[in-house]
């Protein structure tokens, strides 16, 4: 027997019946029962952090019930609810990014003495703000070219290239990388 995945045993039908009755505190609980695992997954994806992510669940639902007129029945609830998921997390991400601190991240990285940690800040400092929130964003919190390019907004192959160009400036300047 073949084991299938939560999201895959989500009827669209269904949903859209717990959707055209949304109101309903019974039916509401039902949908968020069904829904929260999915959702907090992709949240969790996008977002890498536990909290925010439950965060964006909460947020989610929150957006579902007063856009529920804005839905459309085009017998894809689920595109629907996975569009209003990422954006809540995307722009989760947007606001983070106008808070970045190279000390925020110096705490995330283990560095093996002080030193390491002042070198690191000293070749981070001769970067741009954008070339630095790149390199932070993929070397430090893991994110893909792609997810950085959603979170800051630039077309992917600029973010390529500007992280391209900010790893030949750092290793000009002596870093390993």
């Amino acid at each position: 027997m073949v084991k299938t995945s939560r999201v895959d045993n989500l009827d669209n039908e269904h949903i859209e019946e717990l959707l055209s009755d949304i109101n309903n505190d019974d039916t509401f609980h039902e949908l968020y029962l069904l829904l929260k695992s999915p959702i907090y997954a992709l949240s969790l994806t996008i977002l890498k952090h536990r909290e925010d992510a439950l965060d964006n669940v909460q947020d989610v639902f929150i957006t579902i019930m007063n856009s529920i007129d804005n839905y459309h029945n085009d017998h894809k609830p689920m595109n629907w609810i996975f569009t209003i998921t990422r954006n809540k997390a995307i722009s989760k991400l947007r606001k983070r990014k106008e808070s970045f601190d190279i000390d925020d991240y110096i705490n995330k990285v283990h560095f093996s003495n002080k030193e390491d940690i002042i070198l690191f800040k000293f070749l981070m400092k001769d970067l741009s703000e954008e070339e630095r929130n790149i390199i932070l964003l993929h070397l430090l919190w893991g994110f893909k070219h792609r997810e950085i390019a959603d979170i800051l907004d630039i077309n992917l192959s600029t973010i390529i290239s500007k992280y391209n160009r900010a790893i030949k400036k750092l290793k000009e300047m002596g870093a390993t990388i």
